[in-house]
């Protein structure tokens, strides 16, 4: 007796299991991804005792304090009023072309580019940076 083979069988592949893998890893690398924290750096600057400088005379000295206020001399600014900073700079006494930035720790850098600009423009050659503690 003889069988009659039947070759159109249909060939299939599921896929429903690939999709669900496929969620489970965006799922996967969007929980462990870091967003918004990896655009800082924290940076940590070497501190030394063995280092002297020579500090300029105490005359021309710019403060910049973490809640944006600016002091010239000891006069007080606000960040923001670029016209009075640039005014207060311009009074620095300018047979001294050096001067020494303060900033507070937890200033923004942003303020400090800043400041180091307007002094720039206004002819000081030399600027000494550092950092104060309050």
């Amino acid at each position: 007796m003889k069988f009659i083979k039947s070759n159109n069988s249909n060939f299939s592949i599921e896929i429903t299991p690939l999709i669900d893998i496929v969620f489970l890893l965006v799922i996967f690398f969007v929980v462990t991804s870091k967003v918004g924290d990896s655009q800082f750096l924290s940076l940590e600057l070497p501190k030394t005792e063995s280092f002297s400088s020579n500090t300029v005379q105490e005359q021309n000295e710019v403060s910049i304090l973490s809640n944006g206020t600016v002091l010239i001399n000891g006069i007080t600014a606000p960040i923001s009023d670029r016209q009075l900073i640039n005014e207060l700079v311009f009074s620095l006494d300018s047979t001294l072309d050096k001067v020494i930035l303060s900033a507070e720790e937890d200033a923004y850098h942003q303020w400090v580019v800043e400041l180091m600009d307007i002094l720039n423009k206004n002819g000081y050659s030399e600027v000494q940076i550092r950092t104060i503690r309050l």
